[in-house]
Parts: structure tokens; C-alpha cells; sequence
């Protein structure tokens, strides 16, 4: 059974983008209405995000600064609804209401200031964001936070779209008479080879330091500065291959690498990617904040738009061999309070 299951899985490779024919990846774009944001990725996933009423932040105290809430919904017929709502801190774990100024749609408790909603719960709220203006969370007493509703019903109508359920029984907005059978199945998600990481670094000589730092003009930022320019990291991908993230700049949020590839008796060369790192449209790739894992091989970027962090776009790729590949991208175009980016691709690694 293994066995058939790796050779189905290479195969699905060779349709989604393995050697034989590469097909570069496509995020999805990030689209805001209102006080929404929202994303469905390659394989139909949608989710959308609130954000702040406009693109001040609220005053200090306000209610729309305090919690922040996020809709998914899965592709298929059978799709559905799950509601996360991010509280203030040490907001307590007795039971909550969501509300609008038209319905209770659910009551439940938190858990580590994170109020979880799904099922018929989920699908209440939804149905009451749709008509609302305001998304209220709170008590009998006393309200936690509010979020703007300006725009979901848009967002909704968006999703409705992307996972074809306009016109049929399941669309949150976009309603029909078509049965929930004739919304399409969710796609497979795209393979990607990748090799596991093995062996040892190989050790970057001060004089190919320097080499790389002249001809990246990496080293010119550092220039009048006092002490040694920082180390560059090293890590084994395997098949007596390096990966060496060269340090290229920082600032108050982010900081700067170029990734270079380096081979036994072989001049590092600037590594490969299917969809290009960062925020910079042009040059030579050039990674943020990155990371690497030596267990998984993932290859890390995380771009924050400012110090906050509620803006940016982040990438997970994994080595084949040749290039890295893209296995997960995400992205939140609007600085507006919410610190969850929606994922815009994803792939699923095949070790080789």
C-alpha cells in the first residue's frame, strides 16, 4: 500500500508541477471590502478577516480595537463554516455571546482568550453578518469588543463566487434553488517533490565571505558600521548541496537575507525559486526574517509591512533538488489590526 500510494503520489508530481513540467504557483489575490479582508486559496479554502473601521487606528479603549474575528469555509458541497474570534487577554472562559443588533447567534466560552465556533453555531453567525452592521461580543452586562460588519456581506458574496456555490442552497449571500450537488468538489491539492535535508553544511571561507558580499553589494550596507558583519548561517539540504542565507540589511522589523547555493569546488550560485520571496519585485531573490528547519526542510520568509505586524506577506517553500518550491503563501495587503494573513497557496511536499 506504500508503495502504491508513493507512486500515485509521483504521479500527481508530474501533473502538478513536478520536473517533467513545472507549472509555477498562483496565489490567490487578497481583496478588501470594507472592513474585511478576504482570500481563498488554490484549492477553493476561502477565509476572511476583520479589520479596522477605516485605515486609522482606533482610539485607545475603543471597542473596535479589541477583538478581532475570522470566517473560513472548506470547498465542496458539503463545505462548512468555522468562526474564530481572538479576545483580549485574560478575557476569563465564562460564556459569551455573539451577537448583531438583529440576533444572538451563539453563546459559548472561551478557551486562552480564543472563542471557536463551527457547525450550526458558525453557520448562525455567518447568516447574521450578512444583514448586520455590527459584530458584538460580550455578555448581558458588558461588551468585549466590537467588530465593523461594512463590507462582509461582500467578502461572503466573494466566497460564494470562488468555491462555485452562487445560486445554490449552501451560498452564504449569493442564493439559489441549485442543490448543494452541483457546487464543485474541492480540487486535490498540487504535489511537490522535496528532498529531506541530510549531510553536513559546508563551511563558507572567509575570502567566498567576502566574494559574495562584494558581488550582492550585501556588504555595502554593513559599511561604517563598527564590529564584525553578521555570520552567515549554513545548512545541509542534502545530495552535497548548502544553503547559505547571507546577510543583507536590517531594520527595525526585518532583516534581510540573500540565499545562495553552495556545491563542493563550485562557486555559490544564487538559489532558484518558483515564485519569488519577499516584497521586492525585482533583483535577486531576497528572503525576510527567514528560517530554516533542518528536520522538515522548510525554508521560511516572513515580511512584515510594519512593526505591528498586522501587514506583510510570508512564504514556506521546500528544496527539490533543484530549486525551492512553494508550499504555502500567505498575505495581508492592508495595515488595519489584523495580524492574520490569509493563505493564498498551498502545496503539499513529497519527500523524494
Amino acid at each position: 500500500m506504500r508503495m502504491m500510494a508513493i507512486a500515485m503520489a509521483m504521479t500527481a508530481l508530474g501533473q502538478n508541477g513536478g520536473a517533467a513540467g513545472p507549472q509555477p504557483p498562483r496565489p490567490g489575490p487578497v481583496k478588501t471590502f470594507g472592513a474585511w479582508a478576504v482570500a481563498c486559496d488554490n484549492v477553493h479554502a476561502c477565509e476572511m478577516t476583520s479589520l479596522w473601521p477605516d485605515e486609522n487606528q482606533p482610539e485607545e479603549g475603543s471597542a473596535y480595537d479589541q477583538i478581532t474575528v475570522s470566517v473560513a469555509r472548506a470547498a465542496g458541497p458539503a463545505g462548512g463554516w468555522t468562526v474564530e474570534i481572538q479576545l483580549p487577554a485574560d478575557s476569563g472562559t465564562s460564556a459569551l455571546q455573539v451577537s448583531t443588533e438583529k440576533m444572538v447567534a451563539a453563546r459559548a466560552a472561551p478557551r486562552q482568550d480564543i472563542l471557536r465556533l463551527g457547525g450550526a453555531d458558525a453557520t448562525r453567525i455567518v447568516t447574521a453578518m450578512a444583514s448586520g452592521a455590527d459584530l458584538r461580543v460580550g455578555d448581558e452586562f458588558a461588551s468585549l469588543g466590537i467588530v465593523s460588519l461594512k463590507g462582509s456581506s461582500a467578502a461572503l458574496r466573494f466566497i460564494d463566487a470562488e468555491q462555485g456555490r452562487a445560486g445554490t442552497v449552501t451560498a452564504a449571500v449569493a442564493k439559489g434553488t441549485k442543490p448543494a450537488t452541483s457546487v464543485p468538489v474541492a480540487p486535490a491539492l498540487p504535489v511537490v517533490a522535496s528532498v529531506r535535508p541530510g549531510g553536513t553544511a559546508a563551511a563558507l571561507p572567509p575570502a567566498m565571505r567576502k566574494a559574495l558580499d562584494k558581488a550582492s553589494e550585501c556588504g555595502a550596507v554593513y559599511e561604517g558600521g563598527t564590529g564584525d558583519l553578521p555570520k552567515a548561517e549554513a545548512f545541509a539540504l542534502g545530495g552535497g548541496k548548502t544553503l547559505v542565507l547571507l546577510p543583507c540589511g536590517s531594520g527595525a522589523y526585518n532583516f534581510s537575507t540573500k540565499p545562495y547555493i553552495m556545491t563542493a569546488g563550485a562557486k555559490p550560485v544564487v538559489a532558484e525559486f518558483d515564485f519569488r520571496p519577499g516584497m521586492e519585485p525585482e533583483g535577486p531573490p531576497e528572503l525576510v526574517n527567514a528560517s530554516f528547519d533542518a528536520k522538515t526542510g522548510r525554508l521560511e520568509s516572513f515580511a512584515k509591512g510594519r512593526g505591528l505586524g498586522d501587514c506583510g506577506a510570508a512564504e514556506v517553500y521546500v528544496w527539490d533538488g533543484t530549486m525551492f518550491r512553494l508550499v504555502e503563501a500567505r498575505a495581508m495587503p492592508d495595515c488595519r489590526g489584523s495580524v492574520n494573513w490569509l493563505t493564498t497557496w498551498r502545496a503539499a511536499p513529497v519527500p523524494r
